[in-house]
């Protein structure tokens, strides 16, 4: 084909769909951009910034693994982002927005290929205005990547099962193995397919498989090659965490909550809506649009083969991870369930397009509409993240090179100092132990004669009363202090009397 004959067939292919897509398309986009830079940094994009910003490329892929639970694709590409568009907040977060927008068409795909074009939009448009899903998308993490490659692995499975040609089999391996790179419950899609392949033969007529076996075992063996450096690490840090004590390969995972039924139910909830009771009110929505759906009386029947698919797609990455941290060790928080949204979305989708009544169906459209834009303004009105880029421009408004910024937590401290040396390169930001606080801040007001800036987020707050006690004594007094959302910077200047240390 030319390129003439190219450009004739995309721009027939684009003007084939519906409009309405595009204008979900735009929306999505414009949600997504919005506001991009106007939160600084929190620690976890902290985190990811650090990771990349001090490593060269083949020390991301080499080293992050060892350090960070997660696989290193997002980081490589988040290394090669950085590189051409800096480290500004804006612009590092362009990325993960750029993930999100995309997935958006490729669920209509998805959705249009799985049952028709008006289940496509609907699923487009509940990822489109999903709160979860936005804000996943301006965040300098992994999991716009994440969603983007599960719905990638998904479309080209149900084009091998459709039409198995070469080119739907190459797309598959190339989805899931950046599926298996991207996350590491990434492999919870793979499981969730397996089983719905597996499956397919009790609910197809006449007992066929879903995907030919043979096609099916040989491009699992591909993905299965190309992810052994992965599997390496993976099953490296599974021993680490079953291991009492951890080990040298050990990463933190004490930090996540006991798994109960209600943060089971908010997590698929926060999908639609994180307005009541962190994802509660969404899940009732869903119930309702499923209660209406089985109660309209010329509702379209079900396709059994179809529901097994988005049963496991939705079954294993949620249901199968709240078992495992309710038996093993705590795994389950909503963020590393976001693989199984797109199927919410096509079961919500395809639910309303079930319903055979016009009049029940425009309530369910209005309900689920009324659910996901509900969370929008407050997302976009109130702080989400902690202020930490308005915390140092206090500092950096008043230090000098004499001055020292004390930072209560060692991992707040690279966070807080990106910030400073903006401005103040030559400031010294120090971190104050967490195992003792005092003698930390005593031998570092030791060695500094100008002033201290004290940064303590809320959340760190209980040395707060011995931290001032020892200020004191060294001769310092509270001259401003100045309160942030989750941050407090005091500052303490010398007194003219001096004192003792």
């Amino acid at each position: 084909m030319d390129t003439r004959g190219l450009s004739t067939h995309v721009r027939a292919r684009l003007t084939a769909q519906p409009p309405v897509l595009y204008f979900v398309v735009a929306l999505g986009a414009a949600l997504r951009l919005y506001g991009l830079g106007a939160e600084s940094f929190w620690i976890d994009e902290y985190s990811s910034l650090a990771y990349v910003t001090s490593r060269t490329t083949f020390e991301v892929a080499r080293e992050v693994p060892l350090v960070d639970p997660h696989p290193p694709l997002y980081y490589l590409l988040l290394d090669i982002w950085t590189s051409l568009v800096g480290v500004s907040e804006p612009a590092v977060r362009l990325l993960s927005a750029l993930f999100g927008i995309a997935a958006i068409p490729l669920l209509y795909a998805l959705g249009a290929e799985l049952y028709d074009r008006q289940v496509g939009v609907f699923a487009a448009g509940v990822l489109a205005f999903s709160r979860f899903h936005v804000s996943h998308s301006q965040n300098v993490r992994m999991y716009s990547l994440l969603v983007f490659a599960t719905v990638c692995s998904m479309l080209f499975l149900v084009r091998l099962r459709t039409a198995p040609t070469r080119r739907a089999a190459v797309g598959y391996v190339a989805a899931s193995v950046a599926l298996l790179y991207t996350h590491a419950f990434g492999a919870l899609v793979l499981v969730a397919q397996h089983c719905y392949v597996l499956g397919s033969r009790f609910v197809r007529t006449g007992g066929t498989w879903a995907v030919d076996p043979r096609r099916w075992l040989g491009v699992q063996l591909a993905v299965a090659v190309l992810a052994v450096p992965w599997a390496i690490d993976m099953g490296r840090q599974a021993l680490a965490l079953l291991t009492p004590g951890g080990g040298s390969g050990a990463v933190a995972w004490g930090w996540i909550p006991e798994p109960t039924p209600i943060r089971l139910v908010s997590a698929v909830g926060a999908y639609v809506t994180p307005s009541f009771e962190d994802g509660f009110g969404g899940f009732l929505v869903l119930v309702v649009i499923g209660l209406l759906a089985l109660g309209s009386q010329r509702r379209v029947s079900l396709d059994r083969e179809r529901t097994l698919l988005l049963a496991c797609w939705i079954g294993i990455p949620v249901v199968a991870l709240f078992v495992v941290s309710s038996l093993v060790v705590p795994l389950f928080i909503p963020r590393y369930t976001i693989a199984a949204m797109p199927a919410v979305a096509l079961f919500v989708a395809k639910e309303i397009r079930r319903v055979g009544t016009v009049e029940i169906r425009y309530i369910s459209v209005v309900l689920l509409v009324v659910a996901l834009v509900a969370g929008l303004p407050g997302y976009y009105q109130t702080s989400q993240n902690t202020e930490w880029d308005d915390a140092a421009a206090v500092v950096t408004d008043g230090a000098d090179g004499d001055d020292v910024v004390l930072v209560h937590r060692g991992y707040f401290a690279g966070l807080v100092a990106q910030y400073v040396h903006r401005d103040r390169p030559t400031v010294p930001v120090e971190r104050v132990s967490v195992a003792t606080p005092v003698e930390s801040v005593r031998q570092t007001v030791r060695s500094h004669d100008g002033d201290v800036w004290l940064a303590m987020s809320s959340s760190t707050a209980r040395n707060r009363t011995e931290i001032r006690a020892v200020l004191a004594r060294s001769g310092r007094h509270v001259r401003t202090e100045r309160a942030f959302d989750d941050v407090t910077v005091t500052h303490y200047v010398t007194n003219d009397t001096g004192g003792t240390q």
